[in-house]
């Protein structure tokens, strides 16, 4: 083996090392905390709408694998949010699922195309706006309809929870397999968010966790260079936390797509131990790692109409600190209008911020 095998060999013993030691203490749970059961008084309910490019998991009727599908497919899960549920924590079901302490599904079911449009026009018709929940890489199906249970229980914000669920293999060593599954996705995403957006007084929340940063951001090129671009006027805010997404493609993506209608939000912190794996696989920069103090960065956001926020100060129980924009949604009552009201005196438009963790604002940096 020549030398730079040898190195390509030893980064890859050196991350699975790391990632093992950090996962050891970590167990998943299985399809089939998915299989429905009961509810107490004093539960929260929330419903979450599925767009899938995953195949069924086989033995399950509510369930998907990491198989990768060309064909999208729809469900509908209903979950119960125990009375004594942490912020920013998912109370995974014990054996058997005890409602009183732990996240249970009450209902599943698997939705035609026509039932699923008919599902969210049905939600929506409250007045309520979407958000649309793209998860990132080493996530098992469950795993993301359990993730977006806690954002929609924690956000307190009533938005008709949507999850676009594309085959990660849910295996951390699986990093290479999981970006390719996700370049396979686009179409897939672009339709759900076609279906999303076809009605004129649809608003929609686009939050994209890690590698589904990238994935957003190659679909949202893909739709610009295809001329569809004009269902972009029905985002109210495209989030990207923590993007594993390398700073030379992305540069790339936002010639292609150009300033959106809203300023895209990023949310960065430099200690994500996550991006810093992921740096040392690819060998590139990561956007989710900007130091937002970094004068490029800063005319970069001005440039493509950005609002990069370091939101270091949050902390998690995630010992990645990969997820730490879970802990930001419980607090966005209290800084909505600095992102979504672009008429109000503090509103943060293109540019570089910190999240103050003591009084819930963003603080932009002097420049």
């Amino acid at each position: 083996m020549n030398r730079i095998g040898q190195a390509c060999a030893a980064r890859w013993i050196l991350v699975a090392l790391v990632i093992v030691a950090l996962s050891a203490c970590t167990s998943r749970s299985g399809p089939e905390v998915l299989q429905p059961s009961g509810v107490v008084r004093g539960s929260k309910i929330v419903t979450i709408f599925v767009a899938t490019l995953r195949t069924p998991e086989p033995g399950s009727a509510t369930a998907f694998s990491s198989g990768q599908s060309q064909t999208l497919r729809f469900a509908r899960y209903v979950i119960s949010i125990p009375p004594t549920h942490r912020t920013d924590a998912i109370e995974w079901p014990s054996d058997p699922p005890d409602p009183a302490t732990d996240f249970v599904t009450v209902e599943a079911a698997r939705l035609s195309e026509a039932e699923f449009r008919s599902g969210i026009a049905g939600a929506e018709n409250n007045g309520r706006s979407i958000r649309l929940f793209v998860h990132g890489y080493n996530n098992s199906f469950q795993e993301t309809v359990y993730r977006l249970a806690q954002i929609t229980a924690d956000a307190h914000d009533n938005r008709v929870a949507v999850l676009f669920a594309w085959p990660s293999h849910g295996n951390p060593l699986s990093y290479s397999a999981d970006l390719a599954a996700a370049g396979a996705s686009t179409d897939g995403l672009a339709r759900t968010i076609e279906i999303l957006a076809e009605r004129p007084r649809a608003r929609v929340v686009l939050l994209a966790h890690s590698m589904g940063g990238w994935l957003t951001m190659e679909t949202l090129a893909k739709m610009s260079r295809e001329r569809r671009r004009a269902m972009f006027e029905q985002f109210s805010n495209v989030v990207l936390a923590a993007p594993d997404i390398d700073v030379v493609d992305m540069v790339h993506q936002l010639e292609i797509i150009g300033r959106l209608p809203r300023p895209l939000t990023l949310l960065v912190s430099s200690d994500d131990t996550a991006l810093t794996l992921s740096r040392i696989i690819t060998g590139g920069r990561r956007v989710g790692a900007d130091d937002v103090h970094d004068p490029w960065v800063q005319a970069a956001a001005r440039r493509y109409g950005a609002r990069v926020v370091d939101i270091s100060e949050l902390t998690t129980s995630d010992s990645f600190r990969h997820a730490r924009f879970t802990a930001m949604v419980a607090l966005y009552s209290k800084f909505q209008a600095q992102i979504e009201d672009p008429l109000g005196k503090r509103y943060a438009g293109p540019g570089v911020f910190v999240f103050k963790a003591a009084t819930s604002t963003l603080e932009p940096i002097d420049r």
